[in-house]
């Protein structure tokens, strides 16, 4: 019987997340040891709705320190996360977003999005467009529509929930 051991990745809020074990992506690892030994592991990725709020958390407790970049990384890794998610990702994302959305880490990171990532001028949106990464051709209208729709605030604005 093959065991498989969680190991603690050291995120602050991931104790709140209860979407950490649902929809994990099984990845092999496999390459040489410094002995020249061969080696394999499974590793498992958290689903992408669980990642990007595990990333909005980040942002949030990033965003003043100048030794972080301001949280300027956990803004691109959202939007990189978002833009990489497949079509079944995305179903089940919202899937998990519809279950949990009462949950109160659900709630902050709906918050959170309000806060930062919903205007251009939002200061999560700042940080992304001062990334070394950003490109101007990304579609950042289309990400902040598509976090909102992971996070919904539960705010209603002129065009419906924000």
């Amino acid at each position: 019987m093959t065991r498989k051991k969680l190991v603690n990745i050291g995120i602050n809020s991931s104790a709140k997340i209860y979407t950490l074990l649902e929809g994990l992506l099984p990845v092999t690892l496999a390459g040489k040891l410094s002995s020249g030994d061969s080696w394999q592991a499974e590793v498992f990725l958290p689903h992408p709705y669980t990642y990007s709020m595990m990333k909005l958390f980040a942002f949030r407790d990033r965003l003043n320190d100048t030794n972080k970049e301001f949280g300027r990384y956990h803004a691109l890794d959202i939007y990189t996360i978002l833009a990489t998610t497949t079509e079944n990702e995305w179903k089940h994302a919202l899937q998990l977003s519809s279950r949990y959305k009462g949950l109160p880490h659900v709630v902050e990171a709906g918050r959170l999005v309000l806060e930062y990532f919903s205007t251009l001028n939002s200061l999560g949106m700042i940080r992304l467009r001062e990334s070394p990464y950003y490109q101007p051709d990304m579609q950042i209208d289309d990400f902040m529509l598509a976090l909102q729709e992971l996070f919904p605030s539960g705010k209603w604005g002129k065009w419906g929930q924000i």
